[in-house]
Formats: structure tokens, sequence, C-alpha cells
């Protein structure tokens, strides 16, 4: 009953856009969202850098804005302005705080999108802004919706008895749709939603690496605790196994956690009972790492697997150059 109500909810909401009775906002620059149809990681943060890396190699300069979900700050806040970074993870938000100092490219939060988007169209360094988690922001005119599906998301049902925020026939809004993990491009087609570009976008993970200078690289089949307070904890599980770490054990906090001393005190203590590294996530490295150095001296090895998609398609880079060319 209730997901009844809540799809009864978001049909009026779509159907007020599609008539154009909803305001919405253009900029002056284009705008590429990234987004999916279900909460939970899918694996946005990855692609959306990914994106951003393809735009710079075909000479653009993009600036990304987002939410800043869970923040400590409010309204609108710049983290990046492309030459420096400006504030504290606590303030951004570990997704944005992430993209800043990995990208070092302009990065704008607001929880009102069209607000960020134009912001940044008129005061960051930019000639094209990305969208992390955009697509059911529909008040933001954008020229690409690139939509992200796994398999929970074919599978699903609506909030909130399920995990799909939109039934899988608004998946006829999306320009691109990337399909995640064990889901094939045939089985997207097959739904008949209309005439996407369907991609499989793979998911690289790569050795895990010390957060100390120098860092050094985590060999196979050290023993570790995995340490992670993201969407879809079981998939970074998973990965560790797939690098041929051995597991001891694992600590999962809720997504996005704000850590304390007392979780830091915590897994040190796992780690010294079982002998065993740190190994987290880049989002929950951003937070855990200024809690993990007493007089700049680390209190425990910690290690952080970095993940890369792979874009790597014809199609998709000459869409990119065609709908960003204003």
């Amino acid at each position: 009953m209730l997901s009844r109500i809540y799809g009864a909810v978001v049909a009026r909401r779509n159907a007020g856009f599609n008539a154009r009775r909803r305001p919405i906002t253009n900029v002056a620059v284009p705008v590429i969202s990234v987004g999916n149809i279900s909460v939970g990681g899918t694996g946005k943060t990855p692609v959306v850098q990914a994106i951003v890396r393809l735009l710079q190699s075909q000479g653009k300069r993009p600036a990304i804005i987002m939410r800043g979900y869970r923040r400590t700050s409010k309204g609108l806040l710049v983290v990046h302005d492309g030459v420096t970074l400006r504030t504290t993870v606590s303030n951004a938000g570990d997704e944005a705080y992430l993209h800043a100092i990995t990208l070092g490219v302009p990065v704008v939060v607001c929880n009102n999108k069209a607000e960020a988007a134009t912001y940044a169209a008129a005061n960051m360094p930019c000639d094209v802004l990305v969208v992390d988690d955009g697509f059911q922001h529909r008040a933001l005119h954008r020229d690409l919706d690139v939509v992200l599906i796994d398999r929970q998301s074919i599978e699903g049902s609506l909030l909130p008895g399920g995990r799909l925020r939109e039934p899988l026939a608004e998946l006829s809004r999306a320009d691109v749709i990337l399909c995640m993990g064990d889901v094939r491009t045939h089985e997207v087609i097959a739904l008949g939603y209309g005439d996407a570009l369907v991609l499989y976008c793979a998911i690289e993970a790569h050795n895990a690496m010390s957060v100390d200078i120098p860092s050094r690289e985590l060999h196979a089949a050290a023993q570790v605790v995995a340490v992670a307070g993201i969407g879809s904890p079981e998939r970074f599980i998973q990965t560790l196994e797939r690098l041929q770490y051995t597991v001891v054990d694992k600590v999962i906090f809720p997504d996005h956690h704000r850590y304390t001393a007392n979780d830091v005190d915590q897994l040190c203590e796992v780690a010294s009972k079982r002998g065993a590294a740190l190994v987290t996530t880049e989002k929950d490295a951003v937070k855990l790492q200024p809690l993990m150095f007493v007089n700049g001296a680390q209190r425990t090895p910690m290690y952080v697997v970095t993940i890369h998609a792979i874009l790597h398609d014809d199609a998709f880079s000459a869409l990119l150059v065609q709908r960003t060319s204003r």
C-alpha cells in the first residue's frame, strides 16, 4: 500500500515536469547528470570521476555539483574552487570532499542543485557541469542524463518496500544507461524503455595502498579488517576477496557515517586483536585519516582500495562531445 502511494506521488511529480507545469532552470553551460533510480550504492562516485576525466581529455573544464549528503554545513558551499580546497570533509560531506581532493576541479554543494548549478556556471572556472546524483532533480535542465542500473534496481520494487526511487519505466528519460555489476546490456534493452545508449560499465579495483607517506601497497593474501560506511558494504567485502586479501573481520557502519575518536579506538582494538591491517574505502578514508594520526604518528596501519570506472567507449565519448558543444 505504501509503495503504491509513493508511486502515485512520484508519477504526479514527473507528470508536472513532463508537461512543463513545474519550473526548470537552465544555466549558461551544458549539464551532465549522473544518477540512478534506486537508493544505495551503485557506483556513482567512480563513474562521476571517470566522466570528469573524459571531459578533461576532450579539452573541457568540468565542475561538479551535488547535495553534499550528511555534511555539517548549511546552504551553498564551495568545496573546491578549481585551485584551492576551501573547506573540511565534515563541512563538505565525504563524496564531495573526495571529488575535490582526487580531481582538483570546482565542486559546489547545495541541497538545491539548480541553485548550485547557477552559481557554479556564473562563478567557477568551468564550461560544463557534472551533477552527482541528479536523475530525480528535474528542476535543473540537463543536456545528458546518465543512469546507473544494478541487479537490485532491475529486480527491486518502489520505496518504502524496496529500493526504487522511481518505476523502471522512468528509464525512458535516460540518454545513457550504464549496466553495473552482473547486469548485462541485453537485459536492459529487453525492458524496452526508450532508446538510450546502453553500455556495460566495469569497475576496476586497485590493490590497497597505505595512507602514510610514502604510501605502500598491501600485498595479496594479507590479513585485513574491512571497514566500511557505504551504501553497499557487501560489494566492498567482495572486492577485497577478489583482490585476494584474507578478510579476518569486518566493521560496518551506516552509510556516510561520521567517524569519532571512539570509532577509531574500536578499529585499532579490532586490528590489534586480529593482527591485521585496516582496509577501507576512499570515502571512508577521507574521514578516518585525520583521526588515525596522533602527533604525526599513525596509530595502526590503514590501507585504502581505489576504484575506477571503465568508460572507454567511442559512442559514449562522441555523445559527450555532441551534448557539451554549444
